[in-house]
């Protein structure tokens, strides 16, 4: 099978193409069965979804099983075309043309984000970022630490609020790499090992360092980009409004047990812990560091029950075939629905977890727990909110 060649200085990275890997399976379609059709159809609609990274078999046993009987013995014959052809890793230049150019590590961390960031708009502008601090170190990873991350994140040209945006986009690649080199190689593919080996160069204390650098944003500042959450009732309301059992489940997550949307995602079967009352969770960066085990709501707990009932849903992804664009649309369009005056989002929902936990007075460290804040600070944000709105009524006789 033809592949594709990502090379530089530092590391030679040599994928199969998924177009050539279609045009393979298309001859391979007509040399055993005569027919290609609806095969080829879903087959390359399974690949544009493809994650980058992944095992392609696992993620296609995943995808496989939401669909219909008749669809899954369709994809199925996709799957020992790939178990034939012993293809465990793809490049998937289906969508590669929508990405920006990049330094070959930024190329193959985008490659793997697509599923993390929230679109197109967002893969530019972290792609921007990152090439631009390649930029300044020479594309040089090895140059990769906190002195020449903190020269380029705290540009005294940039605003406040940029120097955020540059900071959340290079934490993000370090969290990429270190959960690379983490990693069992024991689990890895050839192509991923050789990833791995390349990005050996790079100190693990460095990007720790770098995760760790700190930008200070002026309340003044910050409180622009404050998003609000639904009081305890409206919580209530919204997820009455919903009839469907996968969106109860995935409303129930993220408006009682406060998880971001891709946490949501990264969810398994196995995650859940149903007889214990308790949910594993993939935080940021999905190493082993970023899985905590927390308490599942009663009303989460009760909906994902009930959803795995309706759906025969017993292992892989707990919502499979959903991604994190069509996460936030349809959490918004259900907001939407409820007409409430505010600046609503998907993440609004974990915003109104955290403030019902507090104004239950839930104590802050066990918020801080169940939200995985590694700041304290952070979660004092509902502690203060709380504050701004009882202030004058608290001081009525005043």
């Amino acid at each position: 099978m033809k592949a594709i060649s990502v090379r530089n200085s530092q590391v030679g990275v040599q994928l199969p193409k998924a177009s050539q890997l279609l045009v393979d399976y298309e001859y391979w379609l007509k040399k055993y069965y005569g027919v290609t059709g609806a095969y080829l159809t879903n087959a390359k609609t399974f690949l544009r979804g493809y994650r980058q990274g992944g095992n392609v078999l696992s993620q296609l046993d995943d995808y496989s099983t939401a669909k219909a009987p008749t669809l899954r013995s369709i994809l199925k014959r996709f799957g020992s075309f790939l178990e034939e052809k012993q293809v465990t890793l793809i490049l998937n230049d289906l969508n590669e043309s929508k990405l920006p150019i990049s330094n070959v590590f930024v190329k193959l961390y985008l490659l793997s984000a697509q599923d993390r960031l929230r679109s197109k708009s967002s893969l530019s502008t972290y792609a921007t970022i990152l090439n631009g601090y390649f930029k300044s170190i020479k594309d040089d990873p090895s140059r990769i630490n906190k002195r020449t991350a903190a020269k380029y994140i705290l540009d005294p040209r940039l605003s406040d609020y940029t120097k955020s945006l540059y900071k959340a986009a290079i934490k993000s690649f370090c969290e990429w790499v270190m959960e690379m080199l983490n990693s069992s190689s024991d689990y890895l593919s050839k192509e991923q090992k050789t990833i791995k080996r390349g990005l050996k160069i790079i100190s693990q204390q460095s990007i720790k360092e770098v995760i760790g650098i700190r930008v200070s944003i002026p309340r003044a500042v910050s409180s622009r980009y404050h998003k609000d959450s639904l009081t305890e009732a409206q919580r209530a309301r919204l997820l009455k409004s919903i009839k469907i059992a996968r969106d109860r489940s995935i409303i129930a997550l993220m408006a009682w047990n406060g998880l971001r949307t891709i946490e949501v995602l990264r969810l398994t079967v196995s995650d859940i812990k149903l007889t214990e009352g308790k949910l594993v969770v993939w935080g940021k960066g999905r190493s082993e560091q970023s899985k905590e085990s927390i308490k599942l709501s009663s009303i989460a707990k009760k909906e994902i029950k009930s959803y795995l009932v309706k759906n025969k849903i017993k292992r892989g992804l707990l919502f499979p075939s959903i991604k994190r664009v069509e996460l936030d649309d349809l959490v918004t369009g259900y907001l939407n629905k409820l007409r409430i005056k505010g600046k609503f989002t998907s993440h609004s929902l974990r915003h109104t977890a955290g403030q019902i936990m507090y104004d239950k007075k839930i104590p802050l460290e066990l918020i801080q727990k169940t939200l995985r804040h590694a700041d304290m600070r952070t979660t004092m944000i509902y502690a203060q909110k709380a504050i701004d709105r009882n202030y004058f009524k608290r001081l009525k006789r005043f």
